[in-house]
């Protein structure tokens, strides 16, 4: 899974974060959160580290900010890039083993472990204009454990299939971390809105 997986620095005058993303396809689309490339505003430079060291620059082809997602794509993308293969999200039974991969507090390619602990959670994934929570009503509740960085990276079967997007932690306060409650986007969802995304781009 590693290779499929990127790190993403968000830098703007106002300031820098990070996150995780994974790789969509050979033509160098970069799916992650609305929330990391949307975080710093418009003026936001998003540069991504791949697996091997590689630096690269990218830009926004599209967002859904009421699915927590984006699409990022590479300047100049390399001739050996590695998408991520997809899983079966509608296979996922509550026990089942799956491991979040990311970048969590700058810590890229890092791994935790966990099982799938519920599945069809309501969690609120943005605000709307108005003011209205946007909700993505089959969220996969996780034990394994999810920081910040980590949003935007991969959540993964036992077979290294891509079956979530990784987008929340539940916590007890704003600095309390991981507690063992993290939320992923299912890939059936991200396929068809990332599918859309792009289409829309061309």
């Amino acid at each position: 899974v590693i290779p499929s997986t990127v790190s993403i620095e968000v830098t703007s005058r106002s300031g820098s974060g990070e996150g995780s993303g994974v790789i969509w396809d050979t033509a160098g689309h970069i799916v992650t959160n609305n929330h990391v490339v949307a975080a710093l505003g418009s003026s936001a430079v998003f540069t991504v580290r791949l697996a091997d060291g590689r630096t690269l620059p990218a830009t926004v082809v599209a967002t859904d900010p009421a699915h927590d997602l984006a699409v990022l794509r590479l300047t100049t993308p390399p001739a050996d890039l590695t998408p991520i293969p997809l899983g079966d999200d509608t296979s996922l039974r509550v026990g089942d083993p799956v491991m979040a991969v990311g970048n969590p507090l700058g810590l890229s390619e890092t791994v935790t472990t966990g099982i799938v602990s519920a599945l069809a959670r309501d969690v609120p994934t943005s605000e709307s204009a108005r003011g209205a929570t946007q909700t993505t009503t089959s969220a996969i509740q996780v034990s394994a454990p999810i920081n910040p960085g980590n949003s935007g990276g991969a959540l993964v079967d036992a077979e290294g299939r891509l079956v979530g997007i990784n987008f929340s932690i539940a916590a007890l306060s704003a600095n309390s971390g991981s507690i063992g409650i993290g939320f992923a986007i299912p890939v059936t969802e991200v396929s068809a809105v990332v599918s859309g995304l792009i289409v829309a781009s061309r």
